[in-house]
């Protein structure tokens, strides 16, 4: 009931919070502290907005191992804090209050800790420290908590653009938004996104593609969908230049040995460019990666075919499709996700 209680007033505040209070200068209400691990005094950084195409809104430099900013903003929004050196930081709500945040910039894992003190903030780092934790089931309670919200904000939109798995939740956000962020450029695009993804989710059909693979020869989708020996394929947008897709390869690969003689194939749709072919190809044989493998050499970029016609936000994803139907009925599964799955199907 408390835990309850605290999320209520909590999720309060955030529908409460608009811009800067207009009878006050805004950085008097918009205040960014921190400190920093691993950067030299004088280096400059930097606050890009995500919502507003990633413009620098405010700069400072490090000082005695801590910095300062006070941006002037119109709404919440999310930011990333980038060095000069074009490193990232990390990323945070920017709403009034203060802010605070502590950077280690000689440890990655830092990156996504996010920051305290202001509600948003105090929510999403809430919200990382269950998933740390592996308690997955509350931390999307919380997650969906701030979704469900009768009026939702800037960590809704941030929620809807880097991490909702449902286009249709997030679409019902991105209808509840407080009226100064939506009529954002950046939530018309995320709409138009979520609508044309909502088409490879669960229930849609898959989209046919065709793309060589390492010796060059062409190999459609398709003809693994409709191969009867395939009763499930599963399709990995993945890169060589993508860390996390990398880091899961030797988990994909035990879950390919589960279950490829059981009628399971992978259908593995690389986004690597031409100049990594040889890396490409190299990663195939070390990680063993016997599937189908083919790539569109597009390095991931927004308006590639492959991405336009999955509404692919992130690298890596994975659909899930039912043999010979062509029916998905899966989308954005981790490996433990999809190996639960195929438990369950191949037992059927």
């Amino acid at each position: 009931m408390k835990t309850k209680l605290l999320l209520s007033i909590a999720l309060s505040l955030l529908i409460g919070l608009g811009g800067c209070h207009s009878h006050q200068k805004q950085s008097d209400y918009c205040t960014v502290k921190g400190t920093v691990k691993g950067l030299k005094d004088g280096t400059k950084l930097e606050l890009l907005d995500e919502f507003q195409d990633f413009k620098v809104i405010a700069t400072t430099t490090v000082k005695d191992g801590a910095f300062e900013f006070h941006p002037d903003i119109a709404a919440p929004t999310h930011v990333y804090l980038y060095s000069k050196d074009e490193d990232q930081l990390k990323d945070f709500i920017l709403e009034p209050g203060t802010i605070l945040v502590e950077v280690d910039a000689t440890d990655e894992e830092d990156l996504g800790t996010g920051a305290k003190g202001t509600p948003s903030n105090d929510i999403d780092h809430r919200y990382i420290a269950l998933m740390d934790s592996g308690d997955r089931e509350a931390a999307n309670a919380l997650m969906d908590s701030v979704l469900d919200a009768e009026q939702t904000g800037a960590l809704a939109l941030d929620i809807v653009s880097n991490r909702c798995k449902s286009s249709k939740k997030g679409l019902d956000a991105l209808n509840r938004l407080s009226p100064d962020l939506a009529d954002l450029a950046f939530v018309a695009e995320l709409r138009d996104e979520l609508t044309r993804r909502m088409k490879t989710e669960a229930g849609g059909m898959y989209i046919d593609m065709e793309y060589p693979d390492v010796d060059g020869n062409l190999i459609s989708l398709s003809s693994v969908v409709d191969n009867p020996a395939n009763r499930y394929v599963l399709v990995d947008f993945w890169a060589t230049w993508c860390d996390g897709c990398v880091e899961v390869l030797p988990e994909l690969v035990e879950l390919y040995a589960e279950y490829h003689d059981k009628g399971f194939e992978i259908y593995g749709m690389s986004a690597d460019t031409k100049g990594r072919y040889e890396l490409w190809k190299s990663s195939l044989a070390e990680n063993n990666m016997t599937w189908v493998n083919v790539c569109d050499f597009s390095g991931g970029r927004k308006d590639s075919k492959t991405r336009q016609e999955y509404a692919l936000a992130a690298y890596p994803t994975t659909v899930l499709i039912e043999g010979q139907t062509g029916v998905i009925i899966a989308r954005g599964k981790t490996i433990d996700e999809l190996d639960a799955m195929l438990a369950e199907l191949f037992e059927e």
